[in-house]
């Protein structure tokens, strides 16, 4: 089963997750990790691709200024969406205990060792983790997730844990 986003793997229920207005001009889509970012002193969510830094959550679906989830996968919002659209990600907060299903960027060994246990760092798109990044698991090193391993039957596909989240950044 591929993911291609990052996927709660137990049963989670609306008193767990958290919103956020997403920052003008950002593109955020459902599975996609989250920062916390400041726009005009404004507290806002931005896309935790590419970052190196401690993660907030994994966007579960994308909601009007009404209150009602949009039916969309992804969506970039304006430059005026603090102010005037307001849609915001409704977010599973990292800080809940949960293993996630997650899909690589490449496939598992074009990197040495990248289908073993490891730590990877979250892709640019931040839905994938990046092949490349992996590091040991006995390395000391600001990655961001944990995997188990290459899931049985799959090049791609792992199970893991984020490791580097807001109140927990060693």
């Amino acid at each position: 089963m591929a993911y291609n986003k990052f996927t709660p793997l137990k049963q989670v229920t609306g008193s767990d997750f958290k919103f956020g207005l997403i920052k003008n001009s950002e593109t955020i889509a459902n599975g996609e990790v989250i920062i916390p970012a400041i726009s005009t002193d404004l507290g806002v969510v931005a896309t935790g691709g590419s970052t190196t830094g401690a993660l907030l959550g994994v966007v579960h679906a994308l909601v009007g200024k009404d209150g009602k989830v949009l039916e969309l996968d992804s969506k970039a919002v304006a430059s005026d969406n603090e102010t005037v659209a307001m849609i915001q990600a409704e977010y599973l907060p990292l800080w809940i205990p949960m293993e996630f299903g997650a899909t690589l960027d490449a496939d598992s060994e074009t990197t040495d060792n990248s289908g073993a246990y490891g730590n990877f760092a979250v892709d640019s798109t931040g839905l994938l983790l990046s092949e490349s990044s992996v590091v040991a698991f006995s390395t000391v090193i600001a990655k961001q997730f944990f995997s188990f391993g290459v899931t049985p039957g799959t090049t791609r596909d792992v199970t893991g844990y984020f490791i580097k989240k807001i109140g927990n950044t060693a």
